[in-house]
C-alpha cells in the first residue's frame, strides 16, 4: 500500500487548523489552550509519547478541553517502532486509537514499518504553512510568516509548537515562549479574514500526497537510511 499524506483541507470551506507539535509541556501547553479558549477556537495536538508518559495529567487536560491528538512518535527519534510505542500510551489513555499522524522530521520513510501508521484509519498529516516557530524568537517574526505566508487559505494546516523533544527542562519551557506570544494575534488574524479554527477532526482532508524518497531521509537513525538507500538506489 503506497503512503500518502495530507497538507490540507478542503479549499472551499473556510476552516484552518492550528495544529502543535512535541506537547504534552506544561504549563506551555496550558498556555495554549488558554489562548486558543477565550477565542472560541480549537487545535490539535501533535503529541510524543515520552511526554504523555511524564505528565499523564497535562495529556488529560488537553482531551478534557476538547481539542484533537495527534500521534508525533515517542521519542521524536527517527528510527522504527517510535510511532508504535506511543499509540500504546496515547490510545490507553484516551481510550481509543488515534486518527491523525505526523512524521517527526518529516522522516515519513518510517511510516512504511508501522501498523499504526499505516492502518486504513490513520490519517498522515503534514501541514501547507510551515512558520518554523521553533526557529524564531521574535514573536513578530512568526506572526508575519503564518499570516503572509502564500499557502495560507481555506483548509489550510498550521504547524506550530507548543514543546520540543528536547530533555533539558528549561530549553524545553523557553522554545515556545515566542509562539504563544504571538498566538493572540495570529488567531484573531485568521478569525478576522473570516476562518473558522478547528481541530482535525472537524476538517475533510482532500488531495493526498504519494510520499516519494527523498534528502529529508538525512535525519534518519542509520537503519533507516540504510533501508532508504536500498529502496532509492541511491544515498540519500
Amino acid at each position: 500500500m503506497p503512503l500518502k499524506y495530507y497538507t490540507h483541507g478542503r479549499r472551499d470551506e473556510m476552516k484552518v487548523a492550528l495544529t502543535f507539535d512535541d506537547g504534552p509541556n506544561p504549563p506551555r501547553t496550558d498556555q495554549v489552550m488558554e489562548i486558543l479558549e477565550s477565542r472560541g477556537a480549537r487545535g490539535t495536538f501533535f503529541v510524543l509519547g515520552k511526554w504523555v508518559e511524564r505528565f499523564p495529567e497535562a495529556f488529560q487536560r488537553i482531551v478534557d478541553k476538547g481539542h484533537s491528538i495527534g500521534n508525533h512518535s515517542h521519542l521524536h527519534e527517527a528510527h522504527l517502532g517510535d510511532f508504535d510505542r506511543a499509540e500504546a500510551l496515547i490510545g490507553n489513555l484516551l481510550g481509543r486509537p488515534t486518527r491523525f499522524l505526523r512524521a517527526h522530521y518529516f522522516n515519513f520513510f518510517t511510516c512504511l514499518y508501522s501498523p499504526v501508521a499505516m492502518s486504513r484509519d490513520m490519517k498522515i498529516v503534514d501541514a501547507d504553512v510551515n512558520p518554523a516557530d521553533y526557529a524564531k524568537a521574535d514573536p513578530k517574526a512568526i506572526i508575519d510568516a503564518t499570516l503572509e505566508d502564500p499557502a495560507l487559505a481555506g483548509g489550510s494546516i498550521i504547524d506550530l509548537h507548543d514543546g520540543r523533544e528536547f530533555d533539558d527542562d528549561a530549553r524545553r519551557l523557553a522554545s515556545p515562549l515566542p509562539m504563544i506570544e504571538a498566538l493572540p494575534a495570529i488567531v484573531d488574524g485568521l478569525q478576522a479574514r473570516g476562518f473558522e479554527l478547528v481541530g482535525l477532526d472537524e476538517m475533510e482532508l482532500v488531495d493526498p500526497i504519494e510520499w516519494q524518497p527523498d534528502g529529508r531521509g538525512n535525519f534518519a537513525s542509520p537503519e533507516v537510511r540504510a533501508a532508504i538507500q536500498g529502496l532509492s538506489g541511491k544515498a540519500d
